[in-house]
């Protein structure tokens, strides 16, 4: 096969994964979801599909109780809303709070150039089909993209000497409210228990929605204070490994492959918002004189958490 005939239909696949320069809604829906998987925090995140640059989330809380003893007083006319009558004294009535969270999509840019070579061995070595080649380019695009995004969504410092992740504060920059100092200690029990006792109150009614998120390396080391126990559970983190389920206190632990050594999360992953536009947009270019194939991937996200106040994050782990 010559190399025009190559290029020609390595063209032809890459104007097919387009609609004028944009992926087609069906296309953007499954790399979503080539995002999601095995990225252990972006698996498990509220996504949310935008067809517009900006989205607003409305938020609507009852902080404190809502029922009181009905009142069986006499009736006023009209009801003053006050002591004596059937109405609930205005101090009793229920507090509603109100709020949002806005997303506001930022693009971010990827290019890939393929020698003429690479094409010719892997296009000419197999039958060009073109639903295949398109989920290649869709999966391999996604593998090396969701890294990143998961990193800018741990990571993320507006402060920071590096631009991508300078773009947005990430969830560890953002969450101020609930901290927990290790002061150098290993990541243990006693460090989870912390955790557990620094989040508010009303927010452990929905504890079994939360999960311990850490750095591999301190995982595998509190799976090793595990297996040094004469227990059953010992001999089965040396023989499963990373198979056995950990759960300190009934809280899933996972480990992130972004998250610093020296911090944990625990968080109800679905608190963090992840706010991906439709438009994607796949184009292709060809360089001549250096002999490549120019794929350039664009797309637009945001990611906000939904309530600060939710997340407890643990810093200083030694």
């Amino acid at each position: 096969m010559k190399m025009k005939e190559v290029l020609a239909k390595a063209d032809m696949a890459l104007s097919d994964l387009t609609t004028a320069g944009l992926m087609n809604p069906e296309q953007s829906d499954s790399f979503i979801r080539i995002l999601a998987q095995d990225t252990n925090l972006l698996n498990d995140v509220r996504t949310i599909t935008m067809n517009r640059p900006q989205m607003t989330v409305n938020k609507l809380d009852l902080a404190s109780r809502a029922l009181r003893v009905a009142n069986q007083g006499t009736i006023s006319s009209p009801l003053s809303g006050e002591e004596g009558t059937r109405a609930l004294a205005r101090a009793d009535r229920t507090k509603v709070t109100t709020s949002k969270v806005d997303l506001t999509t930022y693009e971010v840019i990827a290019e890939v150039n393929l020698p003429y070579e690479v094409l010719e061995d892997n296009i000419e070595g197999g039958a060009i089909d073109n639903t295949r080649f398109q989920a290649t380019v869709l999966d391999k695009l996604a593998e090396r993209i969701r890294i990143d995004i998961e990193d800018v969504m741990i990571n993320g410092d507006t402060g920071s000497g590096d631009a991508f992740l300078a773009e947005r504060d990430g969830v560890l920059k953002l969450t101020t409210s609930n901290v927990v100092n290790n002061s150098g200690a290993a990541l243990d029990a006693v460090t989870f228990n912390e955790m557990v006792q620094t989040l508010p109150d009303k927010f452990k009614r929905v504890i079994n929605r939360y999960k311990f998120y850490v750095a591999h390396n301190k995982a595998l080391q509190y799976m090793m204070q595990v297996a040094q126990r004469q227990t059953g559970l010992g001999d089965a983190v040396l023989v499963g490994g990373q198979g056995v389920n950990f759960a300190p206190f009934g809280i899933p632990m996972i480990g992130v492959a972004s998250m610093p050594s020296a911090q944990a999360l625990m968080i109800d992953p679905s608190n963090i918002l992840f706010g991906v536009q439709r438009n994607m947009r796949l184009e292709y270019d060809k360089d001549t004189r250096e002999r490549v194939l120019i794929m350039v991937f664009t797309m637009r996200f945001d990611f906000k958490l939904e309530q600060e106040d939710m997340v407890v994050k643990a810093t200083n782990i030694g």
